[in-house]
């Protein structure tokens, strides 16, 4: 199964965004958090990132700043990264979601249906 650091994933988005973001007069602050391993591959999360940060670019009021934060909230089945910002209307949330589990283990069950249990 692959997997990939989420934040490792946000990182090199944010280098390769965060000319674009200055130039627009958007600071950027990222909350802290935990780094968080998802079942995907890293490619697909820096993509799925980037493209959170575009549609932040184009959908911001600049000066102003924008606020990410990673949500991996205990219970939940994926992990949200959100990115606050100023808009012509106030204020705008934007956010993408990566599953914490690998959908495609999803149809075995679980270990009790298997009988692995004692």
């Amino acid at each position: 199964m692959n997997r990939a650091c989420l934040h490792c994933a946000l990182a090199r988005a944010l280098k390769v965004e965060l000319p674009a973001l200055k130039s627009l007069g958007l600071d950027v602050r990222l909350g802290v958090s935990e780094p968080v391993f998802l079942p995907l591959p890293g490619a697909r999360l820096y993509r799925r990132l980037r493209r959170l940060l575009r549609d932040t670019m184009a959908e911001a009021a600049p000066p102003g700043t924008v606020k990410l934060a990673v949500l991996n909230l205990p219970g939940k089945s994926h992990v949200e990264v959100t990115s606050a910002f100023p808009c012509s209307r106030g204020a705008r949330v934007l956010s993408c979601a990566f599953p914490q589990h690998d959908p495609a283990a999803l149809p075995s069950g679980f270990a009790e249906h298997l009988g692995l249990d004692s």
